[in-house]
């Protein structure tokens, strides 16, 4: 009889369902409570674990709002370079960018809590983008290399990335403080035909 412990994938999905938990329950009790009033010791007691636990999974309380994803930034990048050849640089990042942020309208719960925290705590919607994929660094580069430009020495990919962020930032801003009318992938691309006339000529 084998004697080892859970497999790799048990494993796996108990340390996923843990973060989950942790995350969910720091969500729930920011949105009730206020984010200066969570703490990751009341997060990690709701959840039946240890402090130490809970920053094994999250740095910062504010990544358990968050739920940065690692891998989002290159998936953003990669998803820049390999857009058609026809399109412009300024639809690249924004179809780029709109893929990380489909989840908006996929997990409503979630995201209306995540809402109620943004309304009360605006200084986390950078990092909420910045965690969906819209690295500013990474994305200029991205950008710089379809444009074959410097991404230190030219303009170009630097105005169009911060552009591109601003205008990602304010169709979660809009959506959010209209309470969620129309749906967000409308009120995105709006924001994004607003600039296409004076970015793509």
């Amino acid at each position: 009889m084998s004697g080892g412990g859970p497999s790799p994938g048990l494993r796996e999905r108990k340390k996923r369902a843990t973060r989950d938990a942790l995350a969910d329950a720091a969500l729930r009790m920011a949105a009730e409570r206020g984010l200066e009033n969570v703490t990751a010791e009341a997060v990690a007691a709701s959840v039946g674990v240890s402090v130490r636990t809970f920053f094994n999974y999250f740095p910062r309380l504010e990544d358990a709002i968050i739920r940065p994803d690692p891998e989002s930034a290159e998936r953003v990048r990669q998803a820049v370079l390999d857009a058609p050849e026809e399109a412009t640089a300024l639809d690249a990042v924004r179809e780029a960018i709109g893929q990380e942020l489909a989840h908006i309208e996929e997990d409503h719960e979630r995201w209306e809590l995540q809402c109620a925290v943004l309304r009360n705590t605006p200084a986390l919607l950078p990092r909420l983008l910045a965690a969906r994929g819209a690295d500013e660094r990474a994305l200029i580069t991205a950008v710089a290399e379809r444009l074959e430009q410097n991404a230190d020495s030219d303009l170009r990919p630097r105005l169009l990335v911060h552009v591109a962020i601003a205008a990602a930032r304010s169709a979660v801003e809009h959506w959010t403080s209209t309470g969620r009318t129309g749906t967000f992938q409308g009120v995105y691309q709006e924001a994004f035909s607003s600039l296409a006339a004076g970015l793509n000529r």
